[in-house]
């Protein structure tokens, strides 16, 4: 909604439409929209944004990284050799998944090389 008002806003007070990048930039940093009460009103949309804001992400990650931490436990407690997403990167590996198993193991008929951990889907 705040993506809207701020996209009329700009172009009744513009004489040219607003660039995708510039409404973008004024979202991630509502202190660059010209009327103050509209910066407000907008950071307040941000800010209580039960589905994408900034709270809601920094609840996702903490929920992710809390799932990756259950995962390398249950991977230890069954004496599997793997490698995690910081080893991987320290070996100059760019796409990682969360962990590769060294040694790949069937599971119900599929043999698993690799694992990536998702504590949510959306």
């Amino acid at each position: 909604m705040a993506r809207l008002i701020l996209e009329r806003f700009l172009q009744e007070h513009e004489e040219t439409p607003p660039s995708k990048s510039v409404i973008n930039s004024m979202l991630r940093d509502p202190s660059q929209i010209p009327d103050g009460v509209l910066a407000n009103q907008v950071y307040q949309c941000i800010v209580n944004d039960c589905c994408y804001g900034p709270l809601v992400d920094c609840i996702k990650h903490a929920i992710g990284h809390e799932h990756e931490v259950l995962l390398r436990d249950l991977l230890l407690e069954k004496n599997l050799s793997f490698l995690d997403e910081d080893q991987l990167r320290a070996k100059g590996y760019d796409k990682t998944p969360d962990f590769i198993l060294q040694v790949p193991v069937a599971v119900e008929g599929h043999i698993i090389h690799w694992i990536e951990s998702k504590a949510s889907f959306g």
